[in-house]
């Protein structure tokens, strides 16, 4: 009976374990989600330690911060890139591999703005102007351009019928049987891409955490097999007009050209083998304009065109932890493509981890039963050391199979530890990205609010002239200028205490009211007043405005005012003597008002005069490191500058703030009145 109990115990330890094994197989083959971020934690970390060499051939022609402070806020004019391309030709590069899409006309085009004001008025003059849509077409032509597609789930605005550059040839089957689809396209106005070397697929597969690990060399979208701008760049460089892909039962194994063949996988999948990226050969796209660079890095190379600018939002994370601008993965699949020195994970990385998963079936099943607990653990653990070694030897001949689920598979208990702490690194990941979004919401808003708050009126500018300058992604001063049915013309200038969206809404309430009333053409102190108690009643926080409040009389050349708690106003004669207007009253919000006597104004003759008026940022900001402009610097530079005309007046400022190279403390923000 004692046999007979044993027996049984030990058949129900094999039929337990027969089964658990059966479970630990299947959800192996089966791949669930949840197994693919184990794999993926084993995969990253391996690409993080043990990937070796540098990527130095490549160059990355850079929007970076440095070239939006110096052209302008993106997008750019479409001169500007003619520019580049003319540059980087010049220069002997072989290719130019762009990661921009040019999907719709040239808001920013002189001769389509004259066509629209010619639409809008048909007594407007016919004026020669530019075409720098024109030009940019003209420059892809005379430039090896390729140009960007992106395969879409949802159908786009704007169809495009776009067709690869490139010839296909399939042999063994139809690649687009193995290939990712996408139903729809997002590429470049036809015209454009008409003109273009080349067109290649900037497509990503969706990750189960934002992480780029793999991408596809081929893509079918809108039922048309595209290369990727990796492989399109490659054709270019090599000058060949034909790709054949090789398919058997199983997929696609082979892609080859008359120089080049490389395997990926079923689907046309490469994994990336993220290397050291030489920042040395990242150049700012603003050199490349004003040609200061060294042009050995551009001869005879392949150059990717793309953006690091935080405010573009082209940053992707990899699988070595790195967080990049999406332009160097394409220098990376190139790199890769061109040394043949990528990550397998195909049949022979698969046949491997298999094996090595029954192998740990077998000792989970065997250890504990034969050998003595300390033996046994001993071993297992000897065995995890093994399997990651001979995992880790394989990466670095790139291959991989991943021996982190064959670890857990002989210690459950780790298992679902691991899985949980992943789950939380994942929690974060997720917040992190929430966080991003809404930070990214924020910006968004606060631009549009901006965009409406800032007057254009070429009537009242020949009087007023004001320009701002943000130091962060969204400004915090304000200007705003209107004409009443008088003729009188209402100014103000405000600098509000706080930053961000909070201060960009306290700051449009306040230019609300002061729209609202200057049309109903109200005092300048019922204004402020008005003004002031919305402040006071929407105010976050203890937040304030100061501001100057004014109109002009243009017949009488008088000009009646409020400063409040604002910078001194500056008076500037005929002979460049200045007169000092200090604050009269307390910022606005500060407290509740019952009426406007508190407000009261001043008014001086501006005959032969200009008022020049400006907030905190420019006084303090930095002529050079450490260096505050001040008062008396302000002063001095326009006594220098030998001009009272107020547009001369603010863009000097403007760039002298601008040019030391150091981040702007404030907003710079100038206006100027001269009649």
């Amino acid at each position: 009976m004692i046999q007979l109990s044993k027996k049984l115990n030990i058949n129900k330890k094999f039929i337990f374990l027969g089964i658990l094994s059966f479970l630990l197989i299947s959800l192996k083959f089966s791949n669930p989600i949840f197994i693919q971020k184990i794999s993926n934690i084993n995969y990253d970390f391996y690409q993080s330690n043990f990937v070796q060499g540098k990527i130095d051939n490549i160059t990355i022609i850079d929007i970076d911060e440095k070239s939006i402070d110096s052209i302008g806020q993106f997008p750019w004019r479409r001169d500007v890139y003619a520019t580049i391309f003319k540059n980087l030709k010049a220069s002997g590069a072989k290719v130019i591999a762009v990661d921009i899409f040019f999907s719709e006309n040239d808001k920013q085009n002189p001769t389509h703005l004259l066509r629209k004001l010619q639409k809008e008025n048909n007594n407007f003059p016919t004026l020669e102007v530019i075409d720098t849509q024109q030009i940019f077409i003209d420059s892809l032509k005379t430039s090896n351009i390729v140009l960007p597609v992106l395969g879409q789930i949802k159908e786009p605005i704007n169809i495009n019928s776009s067709k690869p550059k490139i010839r296909i040839i399939e042999k063994g089957g139809q690649a687009k049987n193995y290939l990712y689809q996408f139903p729809y396209i997002l590429t470049s106005l036809k015209e454009i891409n008409e003109v273009a070397s080349g067109i290649g697929s900037i497509s990503l597969l969706p990750s189960l955490d934002g992480v780029i690990r793999a991408i596809p060399l081929l893509v079918n979208i809108g039922d048309e097999i595209w290369p990727s701008l990796s492989l399109e760049s490659l054709r270019l460089f090599n000058n060949e007009k034909n790709l054949l892909i090789e398919i058997d039962g199983k997929g696609i194994h082979t892609i080859k050209t008359r120089k080049t063949f490389f395997s990926t996988d079923e689907n046309g999948l490469l994994n990336i083998k993220f290397k050291k990226f030489n920042k040395d050969n990242y150049i700012s796209a603003i050199d490349i304009i004003n040609g200061i660079y060294d042009e050995k890095k551009i001869n005879d190379k392949i150059v990717l065109l793309g953006a690091s600018a935080q405010g573009i939002f082209d940053f992707k994370k990899i699988a070595n932890g790195k967080i990049v601008a999406g332009v160097e993965v394409h220098a990376h699949v190139i790199d890769n493509i061109i040394n043949n020195d990528f990550i397998n994970k195909g049949l022979t990385s698969k046949v491997i981890e298999n094996s090595l998963l029954f192998i740990s079936i077998f000792l989970l099943i065997y250890l504990p039963i034969k050998i003595k607990p300390v033996w046994s653990i001993s071993i297992f653990i000897s065995y995890i050391f093994a399997i990651n070694g001979i995992s880790t030897l394989l990466f670095l001949i790139n291959y991989y199979a991943d021996p982190l689920y064959n670890t857990l598979a002989g210690a459950l208990i780790f298992t679902t530890s691991l899985y949980f702490k992943y789950l939380d690194e994942n929690i974060l990941a997720i917040e992190h990205e929430k966080k991003q979004l809404l930070l990214k919401k924020e910006r968004e808003i606060a631009g549009e609010v901006q965009k409406k708050l800032f007057p254009s009126d070429k009537k009242i500018e020949k009087y007023i002239y004001a320009n701002n300058t943000p130091a962060k992604d969204v400004s915090g001063d304000y200007y705003d200028y209107y004409e009443n049915t008088t003729g009188e013309i209402y100014f103000t200038l405000a600098d509000v205490s706080g930053k961000g969206i909070k201060a960009g809404i306290l700051m449009a309430n306040a230019a609300s009211v002061f729209r609202s009333l200057t049309k109903m053409n109200a005092s300048v102190s019922t204004t402020a007043q008005y003004i002031n108690n919305q402040v006071a009643d929407s105010s976050y926080q203890g937040m304030f405005i100061t501001a100057v409040i004014g109109k002009i009389n243009i017949e009488k050349l008088e000009m009646e005012f409020i400063n409040l708690g604002h910078e001194p106003m500056m008076v500037i004669s005929k002979d460049l003597s200045f007169e000092y207007i200090k604050s009269s009253v307390p910022p606005l919000g500060i407290m509740n008002f019952d009426n406007d006597s508190f407000f009261k104004t001043t008014t001086i003759s501006i005959k032969d005069k200009t008022v020049f008026i400006y907030t905190d940022g420019v006084t303090e900001g930095y002529i050079s490191p450490n260096i505050e402009l001040t008062v008396p610097g302000l002063e001095k530079e326009i006594r220098q500058l030998n001009s009272r005309s107020p547009n001369i007046i603010a863009e000097h400022i403007k760039n002298l703030l601008t040019k030391s190279g150091s981040e702007l403390r404030d907003d710079i923000t100038c206006l100027g009145i001269s009649i």
